[in-house]
């Protein structure tokens, strides 16, 4: 693995992470996550924002990085999760229909946290700690942290499930081999890149490529939720070709903790294509 040295400007910059971490600046928004069939709202999920005072409102791909380099994205993500847990504890006073599946609450969680020692121990706390409903709380691991520690995942994967844990892959890029691997790990869903959704239905080829992905991840069992989905067009496009789930802007932008509950109680992600293909659960419920 390349270690990526920090710079002067990481450390200027660094200082002013690590202070807006101690200050508790760091704002917790959600991002919700819409069944492309139906148009509920499935989940959210957690990000962090960085109110930073000359660059304005950072996404966490803006610093986390950084965090990364400076030896900071241990805490970050810890308090993103602890977060994260006592908002969908909180969940348990919304109203809920009849046979809806519990909702999710998804975190993503980075290469530093997963190589703690005790990391499996403190998830379990933290979910013992809020009496969560198993598989409520979903951990998000990027395809790359997940071939970094390859020889380690299954068992990873395995004693996180066991501890009452969800867990999906993200920014998944290396489709055909990467979903057929997946197959064989404790997961339930893979997210795709924003890379697979731009361009899809206005690009034939790219339609091809998302409609065999998606129908590899489903005879492995996966659920496919699709990231960055910006336009009608795409969402409808996903939606026909049996993509499961998506975010993205097309639905909602980031909602602090009270709209987040409004929509979950409430609220429809969208009005959904009337033409879509099954996923094989649903083939095999119709059979």
């Amino acid at each position: 693995m390349t270690t990526v040295a920090a710079t002067s400007s990481d450390f200027n910059m660094g200082a002013e992470l690590a202070h807006a971490i101690s200050d508790d600046s760091l704002v917790v928004h959600f991002l919700p996550e819409v069944d492309l069939a139906t148009g509920a709202v499935t989940g959210m999920e957690a990000v962090l924002r960085w109110p930073h005072p000359r660059r304005g409102l950072l996404w966490s791909a803006e610093f986390m990085p950084l965090a990364e380099r400076t030896g900071l994205a241990g805490v970050i993500g810890w308090d993103l999760l602890h977060a994260a847990a006592a908002e969908l504890s909180g969940w348990r006073t919304l109203p809920q229909a009849a046979g809806q599946a519990p909702r999710q609450m998804w975190v993503a969680t980075s290469a530093s946290q997963l190589l703690e020692v005790d990391f499996v121990e403190r998830i379990a706390s933290l979910v013992a700690q809020h009496d969560l409903a198993p598989g409520t709380l979903g951990l998000e691991v990027g395809e790359d942290t997940l071939a970094m520690g390859s020889r380690y995942a299954p068992a990873l994967l395995a004693d996180l499930r066991s501890v009452g844990v969800a867990v999906a892959i993200a920014d998944v890029r290396s489709w055909y081999a990467g979903i057929a691997a997946m197959g064989d790990l404790p997961v339930e869903a893979v997210k795709l890149d924003r890379a697979f959704v731009r361009g899809v239905g206005a690009d034939l080829a790219q339609d091809g490529i998302v409609s065999a992905v998606v129908a590899l991840a489903h005879a492995h069992g996966l659920r496919v939720v699709a990231d960055a989905v910006e336009s009608w067009s795409e969402g409808a496009r996903l939606c026909e070709l049996g993509c499961d789930r998506a975010l993205g802007y097309l639905f909602s932008g980031p909602q602090a903790s009270d709209d987040a509950r409004l929509m979950l109680a409430h609220g429809a992600g969208w009005c959904a294509p009337a033409q879509r293909v099954p996923s094989q659960t649903e083939q095999n419920s119709a059979a």
